[in-house]
């Protein structure tokens, strides 16, 4: 059985109760941290309660006060997005073995729940 969602002001306390904490921990208090003291999925809570996130929590969120890594240190962006593109570039390569492998796979299961021939398919490397 369904438990029945908390009423507006229920989320305004659980929402006072997470600023309050991330206050006090020096932390920043996110909507995760809200959905979570209250027990509710994120999809469900944003779809009820996006108003309140809005009207009552956004407001109240302190601005940072440290610039983001990537705003203090400009050199070392661009070094990290050419690490993260050959990265995206290896697994790439990667996922598209793994996805022959699996067709190979497949086919050969085929080929024996038939008990008929196999077929070999060509790996796609080059000598």
């Amino acid at each position: 059985m369904k438990r029945p969602l908390p009423d507006t002001e229920t989320v305004k306390a659980a929402i006072d109760t997470v600023l309050e904490q991330a206050l006090a921990a020096g932390r920043r208090p996110t909507v995760t941290a809200v959905e979570r003291h209250l027990g509710i999925p994120h999809a469900t809570f944003h779809r009820h309660y996006r108003d309140l996130v809005e009207e009552h929590f956004l407001p109240r969120v302190p601005a940072p006060t440290q610039p983001a890594p990537a705003e203090t240190i400009s050199g070392r962006t661009e070094e990290n997005l050419s690490r993260l593109r050959r990265e995206n570039t290896d697994l790439r390569r990667t996922l598209a073995l793994y996805e022959a492998a699996i067709r190979q796979l497949a086919l050969e299961n085929d080929a024996l729940r038939r008990q008929g021939t196999l077929i070999v398919l060509p790996t796609g490397r080059h000598p």
